[in-house]
């Protein structure tokens, strides 16, 4: 078949009179500290720490430097945002664009803080140096705080890879219905993704994608959309930025495609049109690039999963993408 795309501190802790010298020894005790693979502290199934450096506001520091405790809300409340970069062969993707949108998501948030454009970027360029490592995920997280601007973290963690063959063959997801609170920011109130991913991982699924109130697809707990209608070839079409994070790789992508002429168009989708057959689901993300999504859990019934058509024009957007990535010096 003919392509139809061109080519081309609360750092002192609050006692009481009642709390004894015993619990107060507990409660220091059971301080979380982020470990690197070595130590005995290690938590079973736990994403390790690589490197033995991190980034502490702007400054190297060691890994062990860097502690909480449990009573700090700052942390259990998830009060910040984050970003998470990818690190590859060497080359760091898009750090400019992920620290703006800390900035903006910091913004949008109302977090006050004294990070400044271009700050980030040098601390990470220090950091990769630091640990001498040249492929990992890089973790950014800003702990927002009431009463003093907030401290922020770069650390290294694994690369995250697909399955070896999801970019041909295409990955299942879950449709789980729920909506992000302030969509728009990648914020640490994290309950609602892992609650779904961690059931689309039950499930064996890739990741669990989110309905929201009207029936319509919003994005991924860690993905966005894109999808291609067979009725309306040579356009590709994705949910309303105003209601999904702009991912890094989302807004790049879009940026690829219509450099090669394909025209991307915000839309809703609704469940109603993925049961009609005819529409092709892509996944995205810093991990993935673009990854087809094959089958669907809980479209027809809960717990079955439904085949999606995979476009014979995938391909060909994935290329597109590709060699973008190779002019700007990712590939």
């Amino acid at each position: 078949m003919a392509s139809c795309w061109p080519r081309p501190d609360k750092s002192t802790r609050r006692s009481t009179a009642l709390a004894t010298a015993w619990s107060r020894c507990l409660l220091r005790s059971a301080s979380w500290r982020p470990r690197w693979p070595g130590t005995n502290c290690e938590r079973s199934g736990a994403k390790l720490m690589l490197g033995q450096s991190i980034i502490h506001n702007g400054r190297l520091c060691r890994l062990e430097e860097a502690s909480f405790n449990l009573d700090d809300i700052d942390i259990t409340y998830g009060y910040g945002c984050y970003e998470v970069l990818r690190l590859s062969d060497g080359r760091l993707y898009f750090p400019e664009f992920h620290e703006e949108r800390l900035l903006a998501s910091a913004r949008l948030l109302g977090f006050k803080h004294d990070l400044v454009a271009g700050q980030l970027v040098a601390a990470l360029r220090s950091l990769i140096t630091a640990n001498g490592l040249e492929n990992s995920t890089i973790k950014v997280m800003l702990i927002a705080h009431e009463d003093r601007p907030a401290d922020w973290y770069a650390f290294q963690l694994p690369l995250v890879v697909p399955p070896a063959d999801a970019h041909r063959a295409g990955v299942s997801c879950l449709l789980y219905h729920g909506e992000r609170p302030f969509p728009t920011a990648k914020s640490l109130g994290m309950l609602l993704s892992t609650i779904a991913f961690r059931e689309a991982k039950r499930l064996g699924c890739y990741d669990a994608l989110l309905i929201n109130h009207r029936g319509q697809l919003t994005e991924g707990t860690r993905t966005n959309l894109f999808w291609l209608d067979a009725g309306t070839p040579g356009l590709v079409f994705t949910p309303p930025s105003g209601d999904v994070l702009a991912g890094i790789t989302w807004r790049t992508i879009i940026t690829a495609l219509s450099a090669a002429g394909v025209t991307v168009e915000e839309r809703p989708l609704y469940l109603s049109e993925l049961r009609q057959g005819k529409v092709s689901l892509l996944m995205t993300s810093t991990s993935s690039d673009i990854i087809p999504v094959r089958a669907v859990y809980g479209l027809a019934a809960p717990g079955t999963a439904s085949e999606l058509p995979l476009n014979p024009a995938i391909p060909d957007l994935q290329r597109i993408y590709g060699e973008w990535l190779v002019i700007q010096g990712l590939k």
